[in-house]
């Protein structure tokens, strides 16, 4: 690919680092602008590969030397990926590789957020507050009146200069305007990179399974994924950046499809005052906490009339409360920030009348409580009070160093629980967003409090979102506890039921087994298959094509269906695997061996390519490969020379693909069954040499045909592909 020397200072990046180093300290923001360079080294490389040397980088013109005139709409490659972590700073990320760009020639910048206005709110007004020395900054509003007028008098003027950000949320009418905007200052004839924030959600075609089953001449491409390709089209020459923590609805996409990323450009990996999936999913965490799990139904079966308005508080439920105003108390007198804000997260159910349920439920155990310590109610209710926070006071003891006194907290308590009015905030809610108040916040919520939005002050989430069939990104992005929070560390807990904490643990050692795959070669992202948990989904099917989705099961035999056979195809290669099976005589013996001698053999066997097959040389490797990666170390070799006719060859029929029988591919006899019996947890393969005798349909050459027995893992690995691949 084309290197373009880049600029890495001047005012616009400078201003910036000088800001994120009083709030996030020298050594992250240091790897913040390594970042924002790695990325922008990539955009600058790929955008010169595609329209040509000059327009961008360093020393650069910032206009457009020649239009793109490609066949296709979208220009292909363009497409990429920051691949961050919930709660990460992925916002911090762009807005230091937008500073970046702009010091490069990067002219028009357009962020797409997600449709939640809370949420694109939010985006809008960071980058308008730490965005310095550089382009000018307009959101939505400013051209929804008139985006003809606002594109003459505010685009126009500014775009060859210092260069406009134009952000907004991904609703359609915005969008529409947008492209208007667009045309009118004739922003295609500048350099363009578009960040598409929360890419996975919203932007992707939500017909495509439709579409694979009835055509798109019956099923046309949903609304977002069209206006978003509208303005990719106005502005061809351009860098398109999609940014999220959950990209497996994007790595699945068809590889020549628009929102498949091309290349990686950055894996930013968060500072070590990040909490995350380590914090809390590790076996034993001292972070997380058990609830029963009938206690989720426990609540919902109380929505509904209550004339006594006696709401029952699951144990749960109360001891996660009760953890929470003790550690937000304990905060409150230990911080110097009077006004600082502490947060409790109830996220148990998308449906609002659950949450009126929530809120009422709480909102009288609150009433109750303070009463009770402050001995407003009887003597033995007192007790069951100070009994009930004895016990979060010994598990918050757990991770807090010098926790003050008991009785000091709850002198303090006494004062400051009657503030915790708990709010709900969901589509029924006025507020665009929690309106914080000093000291405890109770937020209820469903889907308003999940992708994207950060919660101030976030100290204690009780979570029992439970879909029969869960679906990895959709759960992934429900980890708002994720995030900076390092002076909340030790008082920040997790409650929830076992079986929903162990489908957590799972997508985080499945998240993490993706990072690994994908790697750091830019180049190489397009082979990289998805791992997930045993009954999780990876992303919401209807955003996929059936046709080009394919996944490698836990203890399935797989094999290629058409094997490469002819003579001078397979001769030099033949020789080589002849060499490294020479000691192994028995048929009946399954030898064990690394890993590495497995994934050479195979890398000397060739097959052609049939569509929609699970078996294709390079994508098992890269299996294989990424068992190795998490741990497992040696497999089993089974060699099959036919050992009733003295171990001279086999004499199987060449079969057409998928007319070999499944259990037994090669063979004949229930080998892989021994494999999957004997050796379950590891990878057996089998290798089955043949006469390849041209009356059986082979070529009068032997042949080494190769079958895999795939290890009952805990992890499937799920793929796309493309016919040419």
């Amino acid at each position: 690919m084309t290197h373009t020397p880049i600029e890495i200072n001047g005012d616009c990046i400078d201003r910036l680092i000088k800001k994120l180093e009083k709030k996030i300290g020298q050594k992250e923001t240091n790897k913040l602008k390594e970042t924002a360079i790695e990325v922008v080294q990539n955009c600058v490389n790929v955008y010169s590969a595609n329209f040509g040397v000059g327009d961008v980088g360093k020393n650069s013109k910032g206009i457009v030397g020649q239009l793109y005139k490609g066949q296709d709409p979208i220009p292909n490659g363009t497409t990429g990926l920051i691949y961050g972590r919930v709660q990460s700073g992925k916002t911090n990320t762009t807005i230091a590789t937008l500073a970046l760009a702009h010091e490069n020639n990067f002219r028009c910048f357009i962020v797409l957020t997600s449709n939640n206005t809370w949420l694109g709110e939010q985006t809008a007004n960071r980058f308008n507050n730490q965005i310095e020395g550089g382009p000018v900054i307009f959101d939505w509003e400013a051209w929804k009146e008139d985006p003809v007028n606002f594109a003459k008098t505010k685009i126009t003027p500014y775009i060859r200069d210092t260069g406009v950000v134009l952000v907004t949320t991904k609703n359609i009418s915005h969008l529409k305007r947008l492209l208007i905007v667009l045309k009118t200052a004739k922003v295609k004839n500048f350099p363009t990179l578009i960040f598409d924030d929360e890419a996975d959600n919203a932007s992707l075609n939500t017909n495509e399974s439709k579409q694979a089953k009835h055509g798109k001449d019956v099923v046309s491409d949903s609304s977002t994924f069209v206006h978003i390709g509208e303005i990719r089209q106005e502005v061809a020459n351009h860098i398109y950046i999609q940014v999220t923590a959950t990209p497996q609805s994007l790595l699945l996409q068809k590889l020549s499809h628009p929102c498949s990323p091309q290349f990686c450009a950055a894996l930013p990996e968060p500072g070590e005052s990040y909490m995350g999936g380590e914090l809390f999913f590790t076996e034993k965490s001292n972070y997380c906490c058990i609830v029963d799990a009938e206690e989720i139904n426990e609540l919902k079966k109380q929505k509904g009339e209550n004339p006594g308005n006696q709401w029952i508080i699951p144990d749960g439920l109360r001891f996660a409360l009760c953890c929470f105003f003790l550690g937000s108390t304990y905060k409150m007198l230990s911080s110097d920030k009077e006004d600082a804000t502490y947060s409790f997260l109830a996220h148990i159910c998308y449906k609002q009348d659950i949450h009126n349920v929530l809120e009422k439920v709480i909102s009288q155990f609150v009433i109750n409580l303070d009463q009770a310590i402050r001995e407003k109610n009887s003597a033995t209710k007192n007790k069951q009070a100070i009994k009930w926070l004895e016990q979060a006071y010994e598990e918050l003891n757990k991770t807090v160093d010098n926790l003050p006194p008991f009785n000091e907290l709850i002198d303090e308590l006494k004062i400051q629980l009657r503030r915790a009015i708990p709010k709900i905030i969901n589509a029924n809610n006025p507020d665009k967003e929690p309106n914080y108040n000093p000291g405890m916040n109770i937020l209820i919520g469903g889907n308003r409090l999940g992708r994207g939005v950060t919660i101030d002050g976030l100290m204690v989430t009780y979570y029992g979102r439970d879909a029969k069939q869960k679906v990895i990104d959709t759960v992934h992005q429900h980890a708002r506890m994720y995030g900076y929070r390092p002076q909340l560390k030790d008082v920040t807990r997790l409650f929830l039921a076992e079986h929903i904490l162990e489908s957590f643990r799972s997508i985080h050692e499945a998240d993490e087994a993706m990072r690994q795959a994908i790697g750091e070669d830019i180049n190489n992202i397009q082979i990289q298959p998805v791992w997930i948990g045993g009954n999780l989904k990876p992303t919401r099917s209807n955003v996929l094509d059936p046709s080009v989705i394919n996944v490698l099961k836990p203890g399935k035999l797989i094999f290629p269906q058409s094997p490469v056979y002819k003579q001078e195809e397979i001769k030099d290669d033949f020789q080589k695997i002849t060499n490294l099976l020479i000691q192994y005589q028995n048929d009946e013996e399954y030898v064990e061996v690394n890993i590495e001698f497995i994934i050479e053999i195979i890398s000397y066997t060739k097959s052609y390519y049939v569509p929609s097959e699970v078996w294709e040389n390079q994508r098992v490797i890269k299996a294989l490969t990424d068992m190795k990666s998490k741990g497992l170390k040696k497999g089993r070799l089974n060699v099959r020379r036919g050992k009733r006719n003295n171990k001279e060859g086999l004499e199987m029929k060449r079969q057409e693909p998928f007319k070999w029988f499944p259990q037994y591919g090669f063979g004949t006899g229930d080998w892989s069954k021994d494999a999957q019996k004997k050796y379950p947890d590891v990878p057996t393969l089998i290798i089955c040499y043949h006469k390849g005798e041209k009356n059986k349909g082979w070529d009068e050459h032997p042949i080494y045909l190769p079958m895999l027995v795939l290890p009952k893992q805990k992890f499937v690995l799920m793929f796309n592909y493309a016919e040419d691949e």
